[in-house]
C-alpha cells in the first residue's frame, strides 16, 4: 500500500507540474494583455485610440513600479500616465495587492482618473470587493487631486472611505495608490532622484531613493 501511495503521488505530482509548464506561457500572456489594456483603461481611453509613448520604471527597494505614459493618436497630445504600483508598507489580508493608477493632469494640478486591481488575494465578499467598479475606495478618490488626499483609511484620519469589514485591505489599497503617485511624480520630473539614478536601455531606473 505504501508503494501504491508512493506512486499515486509521483504521478500527480508529475502531471501538475507538467500541466504549470504547458499553460504558464498562455498566463503570462494573458497577465501582459490584461496589464496592457488597464493602462488605456484607468484613463478611458482605448488601444484603437491612444498609444503608449514611454514606459519608465522606477525602484523602491526590490519594488518596481511602471508609469507609462498615453497619447492620443489623433493630435499625439498626452492624455494622462498610468502607473503600476504595489502596496508596499501595507499587506493585504493576504498578500500585497497591486494597482494600476490613471493621472491626468488639468493645468497645474492632476487628478486620478480611474482605479483597477491588477492583483489581489483577498477575502471573496470582503476586501476582494475593491475589485468592484465603483467602490467605496475608489469613488472616495477619483477626481481629487492626489496632492490633497491623506493616504490612510477615514477613521485613522484619511482620504479613503474603507471597504466595509476590511480595513486591512483597504490600508493596502491606500498605500498602493500611494506608491502609483510617488512613481508618477517622479516620472514627470516634480520628485527628486538624483541619488542612484541611472537609465537603461528602454527605461529609466531607480535603484536607491526613498520615494515614499
Amino acid at each position: 500500500m505504501v508503494v501504491v501511495l508512493l506512486l499515486i503521488s509521483a504521478i500527480s505530482a508529475f502531471l501538475v507540474a507538467l500541466v504549470n509548464d504547458v499553460t504558464k506561457d498562455t498566463i503570462a500572456l494573458s497577465n501582459a494583455k490584461a496589464k496592457n489594456a488597464a493602462k488605456f483603461l484607468v484613463l478611458g481611453t482605448s488601444e484603437s485610440e491612444a498609444r503608449i509613448t514611454r514606459d519608465t520604471t522606477c525602484k523602491i527597494g526590490d519594488f518596481e513600479i511602471t508609469v507609462s505614459t498615453v497619447t492620443r493618436n489623433d493630435d499625439n497630445a498626452v492624455i494622462g500616465y498610468a502607473v503600476e504600483a504595489p502596496s508596499i508598507t501595507k499587506s493585504g489580508y493576504a498578500d500585497r495587492i497591486t494597482l494600476m493608477v490613471g493621472f491626468k493632469e488639468e493645468g497645474d494640478r492632476a487628478v486620478i482618473n480611474a482605479v483597477e486591481v491588477l492583483s489581489q488575494k483577498e477575502t471573496p465578499g470582503l476586501g476582494a470587493n475593491m475589485t468592484k467598479e465603483g467602490n467605496s475606495l475608489e469613488r472616495s478618490i477619483v477626481g481629487v487631486d492626489p496632492a490633497e488626499l491623506k493616504f490612510a483609511v477615514s477613521k485613522e484620519g484619511g482620504s479613503f472611505d474603507a471597504l466595509t469589514g476590511s480595513t486591512i485591505s483597504s490600508r493596502a489599497y491606500a498605500n498602493a495608490v500611494e506608491t502609483a503617485y510617488a512613481g508618477y511624480l517622479w516620472a514627470t520630473g516634480r520628485l527628486n532622484t538624483e541619488a542612484g539614478a541611472e537609465t537603461v536601455t528602454g527605461s529609466t531606473q531607480q535603484t536607491d531613493s526613498n520615494l515614499l
